[in-house]
Protein backbone atom coordinates (compact mmCIF):
# COMPACT_ATOMS: atom_id res chain seq x y z
CA UNK A 1 0.00 0.00 0.00
CA UNK A 2 1.32 3.45 -1.09
CA UNK A 3 1.53 5.95 2.30
CA UNK A 4 -0.75 9.09 1.39
CA UNK A 5 1.59 12.49 0.49
CA UNK A 6 0.45 14.11 4.07
CA UNK A 7 1.80 10.59 5.52
CA UNK A 8 5.18 10.85 3.62
CA UNK A 9 5.53 14.69 2.89
CA UNK A 10 4.18 16.09 6.24
CA UNK A 11 2.63 19.28 7.04
CA UNK A 12 2.53 22.58 5.50
CA UNK A 13 2.63 26.10 6.98
CA UNK A 14 1.46 29.04 4.62
CA UNK A 15 1.89 32.95 6.22
CA UNK A 16 -0.76 34.94 4.05
CA UNK A 17 0.34 38.15 3.27
CA UNK A 18 3.01 38.97 5.64
CA UNK A 19 6.13 41.72 5.85
CA UNK A 20 8.85 39.73 3.85
CA UNK A 21 11.25 42.26 6.23
CA UNK A 22 9.96 40.17 8.97
CA UNK A 23 9.49 36.82 7.56
CA UNK A 24 12.39 36.57 4.67
CA UNK A 25 13.64 33.88 2.94
CA UNK A 26 16.11 32.60 5.15
CA UNK A 27 13.60 31.92 7.63
CA UNK A 28 12.26 29.15 5.89
CA UNK A 29 14.70 27.52 4.84
CA UNK A 30 15.85 27.22 8.08
CA UNK A 31 12.70 26.33 9.48
CA UNK A 32 12.73 23.21 6.68
CA UNK A 33 16.17 22.31 8.22
CA UNK A 34 14.39 21.88 11.56
CA UNK A 35 11.54 19.95 9.83
CA UNK A 36 8.87 22.36 9.08
CA UNK A 37 7.31 23.20 5.87
CA UNK A 38 6.53 26.58 5.92
CA UNK A 39 5.75 28.85 2.75
CA UNK A 40 4.64 32.93 1.95
CA UNK A 41 1.31 33.43 0.02
CA UNK A 42 0.74 36.93 -1.40
CA UNK A 43 -1.93 38.95 -3.32
CA UNK A 44 -1.58 39.53 -6.70
CA UNK A 45 -3.50 41.40 -9.70
CA UNK A 46 -3.51 37.81 -11.68
CA UNK A 47 -4.94 35.68 -8.81
CA UNK A 48 -6.98 36.95 -5.63
CA UNK A 49 -5.79 35.81 -2.20
CA UNK A 50 -9.48 34.46 -1.53
CA UNK A 51 -9.02 32.19 -4.24
CA UNK A 52 -5.45 31.06 -3.19
CA UNK A 53 -7.13 30.30 0.25
CA UNK A 54 -9.83 27.99 -0.86
CA UNK A 55 -7.28 25.86 -3.06
CA UNK A 56 -4.43 25.57 -0.56
CA UNK A 57 -7.16 24.20 1.67
CA UNK A 58 -8.58 21.82 -0.86
CA UNK A 59 -5.47 20.64 -1.81
CA UNK A 60 -3.24 20.41 1.71
CA UNK A 61 -6.24 20.24 4.09
CA UNK A 62 -3.59 19.48 7.40
CA UNK A 63 -2.48 22.57 6.63
CA UNK A 64 -1.99 25.98 9.06
CA UNK A 65 -2.44 28.85 7.74
CA UNK A 66 -1.60 32.19 9.62
CA UNK A 67 -2.79 35.52 8.24
CA UNK A 68 -1.11 38.54 8.55
CA UNK A 69 -4.10 40.86 10.32
CA UNK A 70 -2.21 44.09 9.44
CA UNK A 71 -2.27 43.90 5.67
CA UNK A 72 -4.64 45.32 3.60
CA UNK A 73 -5.96 43.47 0.51
CA UNK A 74 -8.91 44.33 -1.63
CA UNK A 75 -11.70 42.80 -1.02
CA UNK A 76 -11.28 41.48 2.46
CA UNK A 77 -11.72 42.54 6.16
CA UNK A 78 -10.36 40.18 7.96
CA UNK A 79 -12.79 39.71 11.61
CA UNK A 80 -15.53 38.66 9.01
CA UNK A 81 -13.72 36.52 6.19
CA UNK A 82 -11.55 34.53 8.77
CA UNK A 83 -15.01 34.21 10.72
CA UNK A 84 -16.95 32.42 7.07
CA UNK A 85 -13.74 30.68 6.72
CA UNK A 86 -13.60 28.69 9.57
CA UNK A 87 -17.10 27.67 9.06
CA UNK A 88 -15.90 25.99 5.58
CA UNK A 89 -12.77 23.97 6.78
CA UNK A 90 -11.86 20.76 7.80
CA UNK A 91 -11.26 19.57 11.60
CA UNK A 92 -7.74 19.42 10.64
CA UNK A 93 -7.00 23.11 8.87
CA UNK A 94 -5.64 25.22 11.45
CA UNK A 95 -5.79 29.13 11.33
CA UNK A 96 -4.52 31.64 13.20
CA UNK A 97 -3.43 35.23 13.09
CA UNK A 98 -0.21 37.74 13.65
CA UNK A 99 0.41 40.99 13.46
CA UNK A 100 2.71 44.16 14.53
CA UNK A 101 3.30 44.06 18.22
CA UNK A 102 0.94 46.86 19.48
CA UNK A 103 2.82 50.06 21.39
CA UNK A 104 -0.32 50.16 23.82
CA UNK A 105 -0.27 46.45 25.93
CA UNK A 106 -4.53 47.03 26.36
CA UNK A 107 -4.61 46.98 22.12
CA UNK A 108 -2.66 44.19 21.89
CA UNK A 109 -4.97 41.90 24.17
CA UNK A 110 -7.81 42.93 22.79
CA UNK A 111 -6.29 41.86 19.60
CA UNK A 112 -5.89 38.48 20.66
CA UNK A 113 -9.42 38.58 22.84
CA UNK A 114 -11.03 38.76 19.75
CA UNK A 115 -9.15 36.30 17.75
CA UNK A 116 -8.66 33.74 20.12
CA UNK A 117 -11.69 33.70 22.61
CA UNK A 118 -14.53 35.55 19.77
CA UNK A 119 -13.13 33.28 16.49
CA UNK A 120 -11.76 30.42 18.59
CA UNK A 121 -8.99 30.37 16.27
CA UNK A 122 -7.20 27.03 16.69
CA UNK A 123 -3.55 28.02 15.65
CA UNK A 124 -3.53 31.26 17.96
CA UNK A 125 -1.81 34.90 17.67
CA UNK A 126 1.63 36.04 17.58
CA UNK A 127 3.12 39.39 17.37
CA UNK A 128 6.31 40.10 15.49
CA UNK A 129 8.56 43.19 16.17
CA UNK A 130 9.02 45.73 13.95
CA UNK A 131 12.03 47.32 14.92
CA UNK A 132 14.90 43.90 15.76
CA UNK A 133 13.93 42.50 12.93
CA UNK A 134 14.41 39.20 14.60
CA UNK A 135 11.56 37.22 15.17
CA UNK A 136 13.08 33.87 14.01
CA UNK A 137 12.70 32.21 17.81
CA UNK A 138 9.28 34.02 18.23
CA UNK A 139 7.78 31.70 14.91
CA UNK A 140 9.58 28.55 16.20
CA UNK A 141 7.90 28.47 19.21
CA UNK A 142 4.27 28.81 17.41
CA UNK A 143 5.34 26.63 14.80
CA UNK A 144 6.02 23.69 17.51
CA UNK A 145 3.57 24.49 19.61
CA UNK A 146 0.85 23.91 17.00
CA UNK A 147 2.34 20.79 15.85
CA UNK A 148 3.40 21.91 12.52
CA UNK A 149 5.79 18.62 11.47
CA UNK A 150 2.79 16.79 11.32
CA UNK A 151 3.80 13.49 11.51
CA UNK A 152 7.02 13.69 10.38
CA UNK A 153 10.17 15.18 11.98
CA UNK A 154 12.03 16.09 8.90
CA UNK A 155 11.11 17.22 5.54
CA UNK A 156 10.55 15.29 2.81
CA UNK A 157 11.45 15.55 -0.91
CA UNK A 158 10.54 13.73 -3.75
CA UNK A 159 13.50 13.09 -6.42
CA UNK A 160 13.42 13.47 -10.16
CA UNK A 161 13.96 10.65 -12.58
CA UNK A 162 17.94 11.55 -12.40
CA UNK A 163 18.68 11.15 -9.05
CA UNK A 164 20.48 8.24 -7.71
CA UNK A 165 22.97 6.46 -5.08
CA UNK A 166 25.94 4.77 -6.58
CA UNK A 167 28.17 2.54 -4.24
CA UNK A 168 29.56 -0.81 -3.84
CA UNK A 169 29.01 -3.31 -1.39
CA UNK A 170 31.16 -6.69 -1.12
CA UNK A 171 32.60 -6.10 -4.50
CA UNK A 172 29.46 -5.32 -5.83
CA UNK A 173 28.67 -2.17 -7.59
CA UNK A 174 25.08 -0.65 -7.38
CA UNK A 175 23.24 2.16 -8.99
CA UNK A 176 19.72 2.76 -6.94
CA UNK A 177 17.17 5.19 -7.62
CA UNK A 178 16.35 7.77 -5.31
CA UNK A 179 12.62 8.04 -4.75
CA UNK A 180 12.86 10.55 -2.10
CA UNK A 181 15.00 12.53 0.25
CA UNK A 182 16.01 14.32 3.67
CA UNK A 183 18.59 15.39 5.61
CA UNK A 184 19.17 12.30 7.07
CA UNK A 185 18.11 9.75 4.98
CA UNK A 186 17.31 8.23 1.61
CA UNK A 187 14.59 5.89 0.22
CA UNK A 188 15.53 3.96 -2.63
CA UNK A 189 14.79 1.59 -5.44
CA UNK A 190 17.75 -1.25 -5.97
CA UNK A 191 16.22 -2.70 -8.76
CA UNK A 192 15.37 -6.32 -7.43
CA UNK A 193 18.75 -6.30 -5.65
CA UNK A 194 17.53 -5.44 -2.10
CA UNK A 195 18.33 -8.93 -0.60
CA UNK A 196 22.36 -8.58 -1.12
CA UNK A 197 21.56 -5.88 2.01
CA UNK A 198 20.72 -6.93 5.43
CA UNK A 199 19.33 -4.24 7.96
CA UNK A 200 22.35 -2.20 9.72
CA UNK A 201 24.91 -3.11 6.39
CA UNK A 202 26.91 -0.13 5.80
CA UNK A 203 28.29 1.86 2.80
CA UNK A 204 30.77 3.49 2.50
CA UNK A 205 31.82 7.14 0.07
CA UNK A 206 27.70 6.40 -1.52
CA UNK A 207 27.90 9.15 -4.44
CA UNK A 208 24.18 10.38 -4.19
CA UNK A 209 22.66 12.55 -6.42
CA UNK A 210 19.43 14.71 -6.08
CA UNK A 211 17.67 17.08 -8.61
CA UNK A 212 20.91 18.44 -9.78
CA UNK A 213 23.12 18.34 -6.78
CA UNK A 214 25.87 15.65 -6.08
CA UNK A 215 27.42 14.81 -2.88
CA UNK A 216 29.27 11.96 -1.00
CA UNK A 217 28.31 10.42 2.38
CA UNK A 218 28.89 6.72 4.25
CA UNK A 219 25.05 5.25 4.63
CA UNK A 220 23.54 2.23 6.98
CA UNK A 221 20.34 -0.04 5.66
CA UNK A 222 17.77 0.93 8.63
CA UNK A 223 14.84 -0.66 6.88
CA UNK A 224 13.46 -2.52 3.95
CA UNK A 225 9.78 -1.56 2.86
CA UNK A 226 7.61 -3.09 0.37
CA UNK A 227 5.55 -1.05 -2.01
CA UNK A 228 3.26 -2.13 -4.93
CA UNK A 229 5.57 -5.83 -4.62
CA UNK A 230 8.68 -3.62 -5.16
CA UNK A 231 11.30 -4.06 -1.88
CA UNK A 232 12.69 -0.57 -0.91
CA UNK A 233 14.91 0.37 0.78
CA UNK A 234 15.61 3.41 3.48
CA UNK A 235 19.14 4.18 4.35
CA UNK A 236 20.34 6.76 7.05
CA UNK A 237 23.23 8.73 6.05
CA UNK A 238 26.62 8.42 8.48
CA UNK A 239 29.34 10.24 8.92
CA UNK A 240 32.77 8.11 8.68
CA UNK A 241 33.27 7.68 12.29
CA UNK A 242 29.37 6.01 12.14
CA UNK A 243 27.78 8.78 13.67
CA UNK A 244 24.64 9.46 12.59
CA UNK A 245 23.85 12.59 9.61
CA UNK A 246 25.67 14.09 7.27
CA UNK A 247 28.70 16.99 8.34
CA UNK A 248 27.73 20.21 8.51
CA UNK A 249 28.23 22.22 4.65
CA UNK A 250 26.73 18.89 2.99
CA UNK A 251 23.25 18.88 5.24
CA UNK A 252 23.40 22.71 4.59
CA UNK A 253 23.31 22.01 0.62
CA UNK A 254 21.06 19.40 0.91
CA UNK A 255 18.19 21.47 3.18
CA UNK A 256 18.58 24.43 0.31
CA UNK A 257 17.67 21.81 -2.18
CA UNK A 258 15.02 20.14 -0.31
CA UNK A 259 13.74 23.50 -0.02
CA UNK A 260 13.53 24.30 -3.25
CA UNK A 261 12.38 21.09 -4.32
CA UNK A 262 9.39 21.55 -1.92
CA UNK A 263 8.76 24.74 -2.57
CA UNK A 264 8.63 23.52 -6.29
CA UNK A 265 6.42 21.06 -5.87
CA UNK A 266 4.00 22.44 -3.81
CA UNK A 267 3.77 25.69 -5.54
CA UNK A 268 3.40 23.92 -9.25
CA UNK A 269 -0.17 21.68 -7.92
CA UNK A 270 -1.05 24.85 -6.12
CA UNK A 271 -0.57 26.86 -9.73
CA UNK A 272 -2.31 24.41 -11.66
CA UNK A 273 -5.31 24.22 -9.26
CA UNK A 274 -5.40 28.35 -9.45
CA UNK A 275 -5.43 28.16 -13.82
CA UNK A 276 -8.44 25.69 -13.34
CA UNK A 277 -10.36 28.02 -10.70
CA UNK A 278 -10.03 31.44 -11.89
Amino acid sequence: MIPSNIELFGRKTFFIAPDTSLIPKGYLEEFMARGYQTYIINDDYVCPLQVKIREIIKLFPESILFFNIDSSVEGIEWKSYLNELQKIISNDTLLGVFYISRRNPSDEESVNSYYINNLHLKAGCFALSAHNHNDFDSILKVLEKNGAKGRRNLVRARCDSSSHAKFSHKGKSFDASLLDVNVSYFRCDLHGEADSFKIFDKVRDVSVQVNGITFASDAVLIMKRTVDEKTLCIFMFIKADDTPDLDGETAKLLNQKIYQIALDDNMSQLQSALKSAV
